[in-house]
C-alpha cells in the first residue's frame, strides 16, 4: 500500500495554480469606469494540488509591462536578449510598467484549488499590450507534510519572477477589459534538495477562450491522491476535493491521458484519449477506482 507523501514528494512538490487577470463583476461596473486611455485590470490567485496539507506563498506586490504602441489583439513577437526570467530591458519609449494596488501577504495556496480563487491586486493600466508581468515575493514561504511546518527558501535569494503574456493568453471582455490566468506549477517551482524545501516560481499563463478544463467525480472517498492529466507537451495537476470532485484548468486543446492515482489500497487508474477544447469544459462524470 502507497503512502500520499512517498508517491508524489521525494524531490519535485507537484502543484498547479493560478493567478488571474479578471473583469470585475457587472454589479461593480458602475464603480470601477475605465478612464480613458486606461485599461481595468483585476487579479485572482487561484491553485491546483499537492499533496502537502498547506503550501504557503509570501506575495508582496505585483507589476505589469504594457507596450503603449502596440495593442493586445496584435501578433506576438519573440522575446529579444534579456528578457527571460531574470533580467528584463526596456526596448523603448513605448514600454511602461504600471503597479497594480495588492492585497499583500501569505496565501494557503492549498485553499485554492479546484476552481476556487481569491481576489489578489486590481488596477488600472494605460491602454496597450500586456507583455510581461512581474510579482514580488516575500521571505515568509513555507509547507506542511504529515502535520509538520517546513520554511521553504528562495532559491538565490530571487524574491521576483517574469511571465511573458502571450495574445492567447488574454481573454477580452472588452476593448478596455481583460482577463488573464497564471498557473502556479509547483511541480517546476519547489524542490527538495538535502532536507530542505527551495522555491522559485514557475508560472503558465492561460485564459478561458483558448484553453480547456478536465473535471470529474473520483470514488469512492479517500481512494485517489493526485491527478495527472498529460500528454506529449503539456502537464497539469488537481487534488480533489474530500468527496472526490476535482477540476483541472489551462489545458491546451489536444488529447490528454488522466493519471489516479489510487491510495489506501486501490489501484491507479488510466484513462486515455480525453478530448480537451478551447473554451470548452471536458466533463468525464463518475471515475470508480477498483481495488
Amino acid at each position: 500500500m502507497k503512502t500520499v507523501f512517498g508517491r508524489f514528494a521525494p524531490v519535485f512538490a507537484v502543484m498547479a495554480g493560478s493567478l488571474l487577470f479578471l473583469y470585475s463583476c457587472q454589479k461593480e461596473a458602475n464603480l470601477n469606469a475605465v478612464p480613458e486611455g486606461k485599461a481595468k485590470l483585476s487579479i485572482y490567485l487561484t491553485d491546483g494540488p499537492l499533496d502537502f496539507q498547506h503550501v504557503w506563498v509570501d506575495i508582496q506586490s505585483i507589476a505589469v509591462k504594457i507596450d503603449t504602441c502596440r495593442r493586445n489583439g496584435d501578433d506576438d513577437h519573440d522575446n529579444g536578449p534579456g528578457c527571460d526570467d531574470d533580467h528584463d530591458s526596456l526596448s523603448g519609449s513605448c514600454d511602461y510598467w504600471d503597479t497594480l494596488a495588492i492585497n499583500p501577504g501569505v496565501y494557503d495556496l492549498l485553499t485554492l484549488r479546484n476552481g476556487v480563487d481569491t481576489l489578489l491586486a486590481s488596477g488600472f493600466v494605460l491602454n496597450g499590450k500586456i507583455e510581461r508581468i512581474k510579482f514580488t515575493l516575500g521571505t515568509n514561504n513555507s509547507l506542511m507534510v504529515d502535520s509538520v511546518t517546513y520554511p521553504i527558501s528562495l532559491i538565490n535569494n530571487q524574491q521576483y519572477i517574469f511571465v511573458n503574456v502571450g495574445r492567447d493568453h488574454l481573454d477580452s471582455i472588452s476593448s478596455s477589459n481583460f482577463q488573464l490566468y497564471l498557473d502556479f506549477d509547483l511541480a517546476r517551482s519547489i524542490r527538495y534538495i538535502n532536507g530542505q524545501y527551495w522555491l522559485r516560481p514557475y508560472l503558465k499563463p492561460f485564459s478561458r477562450h483558448s484553453f480547456g478544463v478536465i473535471e470529474g467525480k473520483v470514488r469512492p472517498v479517500r481512494s485517489h491522491s493526485l491527478i495527472k492529466a498529460f500528454n506529449a507537451t503539456d502537464t497539469a495537476y488537481a487534488r480533489p476535493w474530500s468527496e472526490g470532485e476535482f477540476k483541472i484548468r489551462g489545458l491546451r486543446p489536444g488529447t490528454y491521458s488522466l493519471l489516479i492515482d489510487g491510495i489506501n489500497g486501490y489501484q491507479d487508474t488510466l484513462i486515455n484519449n480525453i478530448t480537451v477544447e478551447r473554451g470548452e469544459d471536458t466533463e468525464l462524470g463518475v471515475i470508480q477506482l477498483r481495488q
